[in-house]
């Protein structure tokens, strides 16, 4: 024999050597054409999910018929966990030939259809596995065929939908205005120790993607400028390491529309307005469109913004241990300034929702807070503390409120206005202003969101549920000087707002 025909064999031998390794004595042959391979779980091929649960079976099979192939006699199924182990059994599903030892065999008449089950080992731990395939022809391997698949257990892992939530007030929360930032929900039902994994899509083009705790289960998408029907998809994961499976899948169509609808509460156009936050999926300040970072609100709790969706619009979530501040405000000294907030608001749980402390210290200082049904502004300095009281309308909705402020040279006073022709306060909705003696201040802060004092029963909370937020800002304006025309127009839009039924109400 030539020398060149015996490093051809001997090269062939090296390559069945290999390939033979793992499994004993199998050894691959060509095949004419490769054998596609899947299995049914619940009658869904795992092609297109790539799920087991607990109780659930899954049944081998030839995506195309091997009936006619006289090479086909056997197809060999067995589980190897993440690291490449074998778990459980090997199943043979053979027409007439036997098993070897450590293998199942199962008879079959033909090799169509679904195959019987292949049976899950017992107490299979959660976890990300692999179904091996060997097409055999005897004992010899003419095909290996790897399906990824995560085994849940009883762990729940649901994707319910994708939902929108418009900013603003919406009156059809159907049309979506050309230009609006949507904020758009996948919402999945998962158990405490999954973190899924979400892959935003527009068309083909992948978006955005990221784990839940991250935030990636909210998507901010700006509608385009012109008309007509859009969609997104998400495909979600149990785990980040996603390659190889195939995720639940959803669709969305929006319809945006180019009809102006008045979403606001205020006007930029109020030459008084001085900061105006529509908290549109940013911080920054809606005067400036979104070009000012010295004007935007800073996030001091160390962590990202919080947004969250309630009663078919979105906002900023704030509270104990998720704090944003507006810019530091200067008062003219040696007379009388007065300020007016306006903001849209919807409280989760009892605690201060605005904050303001006046000076350089925090002996006089400005407190909004929710008790029960209760809406309680607070005024403080070294020697008094003065509060004002009114009922809040009904919490499981947004509502408007304000706060005008004044300060004079050794006075400060606020009252605070709930707006809307709904709310009763001894038959008036507007106040009469409360006031503390207090050493003229030469600056004012307002926080979003108050940290809690030391010792002040709030810090279990905290331990226990990792984040406490008091209240979602939809909308907040602050007006310097504002003149009662002012205060009156916006009370009047308000009011007209809430009789046309234009309320936060509406559901997906």
């Amino acid at each position: 024999m030539h020398v060149r025909g015996i490093v051809k064999i001997s090269i062939f031998l090296v390559i069945l050597a290999f390939f033979s390794g793992c499994d004993g004595m199998d050894t691959f042959l060509p095949s004419a054409s490769p054998y596609k391979l899947n299995a049914h779980v619940n009658g869904v091929p795992m092609s297109e999910r790539s799920f087991v649960v607990a109780n659930e079976e899954i049944y081998p099979y030839f995506e195309e018929s091997v009936s006619g192939d006289p090479d086909v006699t056997a197809l060999m199924v067995f589980l190897r966990n993440s690291r490449g182990e074998q778990v459980g059994e090997r199943v043979l599903y053979s027409l007439d030939g036997e098993a070897a030892e450590n293998e199942k065999l199962v008879y079959v008449r033909a090799l169509s259809g679904n195959l019987p089950s292949f049976p899950l080992p017992a107490n299979l731990p959660v976890g990300r596995y692999t179904l091996v395939y060997q097409v055999m022809s005897a004992r010899d391997v003419l095909q290996r065929t790897e399906k990824a698949f995560f085994y849940l257990g009883n762990t729940v892992f649901s994707f319910e939908g994708i939902y929108t939530h418009l900013p603003g007030i919406i009156d059809n929360p159907q049309l979506i205005p050309t230009g609006t930032v949507v904020m758009v929900e996948a919402k999945v039902d998962f158990g405490s120790h999954l973190d899924p994994y979400i892959v935003w899509y527009n068309g083909r083009r992948k978006i955005s993607e990221g784990k839940f705790s991250d935030g990636a289960g909210y998507l901010f998408w700006k509608a385009p400028e012109q008309s007509g029907f859009f969609s997104l998809q998400a495909e979600i994961y149990p785990v980040e390491n996603y390659d190889g499976l195939s995720g639940y899948q959803k669709e969305i169509t929006m319809l945006v529309s180019s009809k102006t609808m008045d979403t606001n509460l205020v006007s930029e156009n109020i030459s008084q307005l001085m900061y105006w936050y529509l908290f549109e999926g940013n911080l920054y300040d809606s005067k400036m469109n979104n070009s000012s970072a010295e004007r935007a609100l800073k996030s001091i709790s160390g962590g990202r913004p919080q947004w969250m969706p309630a009663n078919g619009t979105y906002g900023l979530a704030t509270g104990y241990d998720n704090i944003v501040a507006l810019p530091n405000v200067m008062i003219p000294g040696g007379e009388t300034n007065t300020w007016q907030t306006l903001f849209c608001i919807k409280p989760l749980n009892d605690g201060i929702i605005f904050y303001a402390p006046f000076g350089s210290s925090s002996d006089v200082f400005m407190d909004l807070s929710v008790e029960g049904q209760f809406l309680i502004l607070t005024l403080s300095s070294p020697s008094t503390v003065v509060s004002q009281t009114l009922r809040l309308p009904d919490q499981n909705s947004f509502f408007i409120a304000g706060v005008t402020f004044s300060v004079r040279p050794g006075l400060l006073s606020a009252n605070i206005n709930i707006l809307g022709d709904s709310v009763e306060q001894g038959g008036n909705s507007a106040a009469l202003p409360i006031q503390v003696e207090a050493d003229t201040m030469d600056s004012f802060h307002i926080f979003l969101g108050h940290k809690p004092e030391a010792n002040s029963g709030v810090g279990d909370l905290l331990t226990r549920n990792r984040q406490v937020f008091t209240a979602i800002w939809n909308e907040f304006a602050i007006y310097n000087s504002p003149p009662m025309d002012i205060i009156a127009a916006d009370v009047y839009k308000t009011v007209s707002y809430l009789h046309h039924g234009l309320s936060y109400n509406s559901n997906n």
